[in-house]
């Protein structure tokens, strides 16, 4: 049974002329504070090693990322944003697509300067040129983490400062340094993250870095409601099939503390002809999962593409995805990815399956289109 293959890992797009600086060092952006949840965009940043600047952490280009030796931490000076806004927060680091599958275990695949152990620490000291050398109350612990990207919330209230501590790195060979992008939110009231679960498909459609002149998720969304700037999680895995999926739901749920669900499984379950009603029930499964941990599932379509076994079987998995709708009124309608490919048929890549780069492109836009009508509408409450 032939599966569908992950892409190659993609390598971060950054092209950095520099010398290693001396612990402490400091990146600062000219960039203001944005006024949506997203509080970290340009603050002072300061990092015990930069070999990729530590500016490049909280900046608004996701193609960069801070690199840095392990063990090594990262901090942002938040003193300057208003205490209302930084009294329970979120705290999400991103690596992919740097490290591609979201558990490259599962994948058999090695990652590439990820983080395994590390803490998420605080700070009251008042801000200034340099981060402070003590007072740090740890907030969160991790070990053995094989993801690349994870959310925290975190209690900052009376406190000016955050950081990620890492004392052990997932890396392999020459790849075994911390690098990730680093972003703070306004949880206070409410935190309204996203996990993106799914197959190769997702990995490569939903990262952080643009793809073929189109920025993430986040950015499309916050261009259309500059109010708004969602945290999102790529979840894609290569290979996975609905079963995969129904078999790990919760113990993917188990480390997210967010809100929305996406559950984009099917490819590989449509081009293997995997039997409708096996179909529904791994999708009731992770369902039930997503509702009984109190977050709400989005389901799009299973994507068209040109493999002839594909759309044999495509459209009955489809319509047993309408049946689970109807079934279960609390599931949020993700976008129609069968006709928009069907559609635009030169979107497909030359192995008949996956998108090409442009096809990715309009992947992330008919999934911010979608969300922009069903959970961030401007003339209604958000849902």
């Amino acid at each position: 049974m032939t599966l569908m293959r992950g892409s190659r890992r993609i390598v971060a797009a950054v092209a950095v002329a520099g010398l290693l600086l001396g612990c402490g060092s400091r990146a600062t952006s000219s960039a203001a504070p944005t006024t949506n949840g997203l509080i970290s965009r340009g603050v002072p940043v300061f990092a015990s090693s930069q070999l990729h600047p530590a500016k490049y952490a909280n900046d608004a280009d996701y193609g960069t990322v801070w690199r840095g030796s392990v063990p090594g931490w990262i901090a942002y000076d938040l003193s300057r944003i208003a205490p209302a806004r930084r009294g329970r927060v979120l705290l999400a680091w991103f690596n992919d697509p740097i490290t591609s599958p979201y558990d490259h275990t599962i994948a058999g695949e090695p990652a590439y300067n990820s983080l395994r152990d590390y803490t998420v620490e605080v700070n009251a000291a008042r801000g200034g040129k340099s981060a402070p050398t003590s007072g740090w109350v740890t907030r969160a612990t991790v070990q053995g983490n094989h993801y690349h990207s994870r959310e925290h919330l975190i209690d900052l209230k009376g406190y000016n400062w955050i950081r990620v501590n890492v004392t052990a790195g997932d890396g392999s060979p020459e790849n075994d340094d911390a690098a990730l992008n680093l972003d703070v939110y306004d949880a206070g009231k409410h935190n309204n993250s996203w996990l993106f679960l799914g197959d190769s498909i997702t990995m490569e459609g939903m990262h952080h870095q643009p793809v073929a002149g189109t920025p993430n998720l986040s950015q499309l969304i916050g261009a259309a409601r500059p109010r708004l700037f969602p945290a999102f999680e790529d979840g894609g895995t290569g290979f996975l099939q609905s079963g995969d999926g129904a078999s790990r739901i919760n113990t993917w749920l188990a480390t997210f503390p967010g809100k929305y669900v996406g559950l984009s499984f099917g490819t590989n379950d449509a081009n293997n002809c995997v039997a409708p009603a096996t179909f529904y029930a791994n999708y009731v499964t992770m369902v039930r999962a997503v509702l009984r941990a109190k977050k709400i599932p989005v389901v799009p379509t299973i994507p068209w593409a040109r493999s002839e076994a594909l759309r044999r079987c495509a459209p009955r998995l489809n319509g047993r995805l309408t049946a689970l709708r109807r079934a279960y009124r609390q599931i949020v309608k993700g976008p129609d990815l069968w006709s928009y490919f069907r559609a635009h048929q030169g979107l497909i890549s030359a192995d008949n399956l996956h998108p090409s780069p442009a096809g990715y492109a309009a992947y992330r836009r008919q999934w911010a289109k979608a969300l922009l009508t069903t959970v961030y509408p401007s003339h209604s409450k958000q849902r």
